[in-house]
């Protein structure tokens, strides 16, 4: 039996790859036997909660993995293959290493990078490469391209298609999405783009193509959802021309951007969605789409390798031109809803959870012919050294991590200031609204006085005083003096 590390890395500003992990992770979990056992590596802020029966938690003690505390944990727990291993600098370890690139986006894109980037990205992936026993990409696509652009690897590779996480949570697709379709006020017939908002993702292609559509097919709607921001732009100019466009042309009447929303909303939403459609110009794997496919709903794509390869009986549109889209969307029938029903969407579901069993099964076959190769005969690996040291060694290499650190520190510091923020403004927000409770209640308590006061002076003008009168009289009388009258 060997002993799989699996290495958790969340990354708030990458959101699907929170996703890829839950989906490797739970697939493992369904097909490991005897041949296996899993165990997940991470630090305490992780993505993946509710782990599955048979699955270990190695936990540190820290928010993130430092290098030194990977390789003490491969170490004391006797790990034999660790995957997926994403960063340049892990530590030297006596485990077998299966490294990950998620794609080659600034080979194929090259506008959307500076040439810093490019070569940024080149010297992570060359130094992770040189220093892993074996290379798993997301498809077939981004293998070939690995061979291409790395053709003196000599270690094993292999393509694994991961699926969908819905298909690991039960509770997940559960019940009618309608009630979270009115909370955003969308129409019952909607396509749906989920992406975060960076410029390759070509929302301003959707854009385009609905406001060709409309003036076929007025009812015509599409939906954004996700992060509004580009790590890589702060500016983001491309979403302040998109929003421009949307204001100045009223295209708010026919597409909601709805931006970053909870995951429950967000897999309601895709349910109720009578198409999903993603118009990437560059993808690795897309865990949107996949999703998608696991709930048996139709899909539309920018016509690409990956997405080919992923989704063959989908509608493919060039990833440039908006009219084949166009006339996609407006031929599209809009009078009614897209929820498909659980009955259709457990049976798609569990179609995808063998698929994924099969695929992670192949994984750990994958696993453990790296595993038994390194033992037997281990790997010429460059040559790992500490960070104290990178400086002397590889400065560039220590200057990109470095890099990296501090842009993860800075988004965390970006999210608790945040927080901070939405603290200080729900404290405000309070305190206003006890102030005026506190003025409500002064005001009504006037008034009651103020209304006790008349009613104490009418009482005395109508009752007491006369009262007071016929008392009188009556003392009068019976001491024999002259009534007042």
């Amino acid at each position: 039996m060997i002993r799989i590390g699996f290495l958790d890395r969340s990354d708030p500003s990458w959101t699907a790859g929170a996703s890829y992990s839950r989906s490797m992770v739970h697939a493992l979990a369904s097909a490991a036997d005897e041949r296996c056992e899993i165990c997940v590596v991470s630090g305490t802020r992780s993505s993946l909660a509710a782990l599955p029966p048979g699955v270990r938690t190695i936990c540190a003690e820290t928010p993130d993995l430092a290098p030194a505390q990977v390789r003490q944990i491969v170490k004391d727990e006797r790990i034999d293959v660790l995957l997926p291993v994403t960063e340049a600098l892990l530590p030297d370890t006596d485990c077998a290493l299966i490294g990950w690139i998620p794609d080659f986006q600034h080979r194929h894109l090259q506008k959307y990078f500076t040439e810093a980037q490019r070569a940024q990205r080149d010297r992570h992936f060359g130094y992770l490469i040189g220093n892993c026993d074996a290379m798993m990409f997301s498809s077939e696509a981004v293998r070939a391209d690995f061979r291409v652009f790395y053709p003196g690897f000599s270690g094993p590779s292999d393509a694994v298609h991961f699926c969908s996480s819905f298909a690991s949570d039960a509770g997940l697709i559960k019940g009618d999405p309608g009630a979270v379709r009115q909370k955003y006020n969308l129409p019952e017939a909607f396509a749906l783009v989920a992406n975060q908002f960076w410029k390759h993702k070509n929302h301003r292609l959707v854009v385009e193509a609905v406001a060709q559509a409309r003036k076929i097919n007025p009812k015509v709607h599409v939906v954004m959802v996700g992060m509004l921001s580009d790590s890589r732009d702060v500016a983001n100019p491309h979403l302040s021309e998109i929003v421009r466009r949307l204001t100045t042309e009223k295209l708010f009447e026919n597409i909601s951007v709805l931006g970053e929303v909870p995951f429950s909303d967000l897999v309601a939403i895709l349910r109720s969605a009578t198409e999903i459609i993603q118009p990437s110009e560059f993808e690795g794997w897309n865990t949107t789409v996949q999703d998608a496919l696991a709930l048996g709903k139709s899909v539309a794509c920018s016509d690409i390798a990956t997405h080919r390869e992923q989704a063959p009986a989908a509608f493919f549109f060039p990833p440039d031109d908006a009219s084949p889209l166009a006339a996609h969307l407006a031929a599209q029938d809009w009078s009614g809803g897209g929820w498909l029903g659980e009955a259709v969407e457990q049976t798609s579901l569990q179609a995808e959870r063998e698929r994924g069993r099969q695929w992670a099964s192949g994984l750990i076959d994958f696993c453990v012919l790296v595993s038994a190769e390194f033992r037997t005969k281990g790997r010429a690996r460059s040559k790992w050294v500490d960070p104290i040291d990178e400086l002397k060694t590889n400065p560039l290499t220590y200057i990109d991590y470095l890099e990296s650190q501090n842009r993860r520190l800075t988004q965390n510091e970006a999210r608790l200031r945040t927080r901070e923020e939405e603290a200080a403004r729900k404290l405000q927000e309070t305190r206003e609204k006890a102030a005026e409770s506190r003025r409500g209640l002064e005001e009504r308590l006037r008034a009651a006085k103020e209304e006790t006061q008349g009613a104490l002076e009418k009482f005395y003008r109508e009752k007491a005083k006369p009262l007071r009168m016929r008392v009188v009289e009556e003392l009068r009388r019976v001491a024999g003096l002259p009534s007042k009258r």
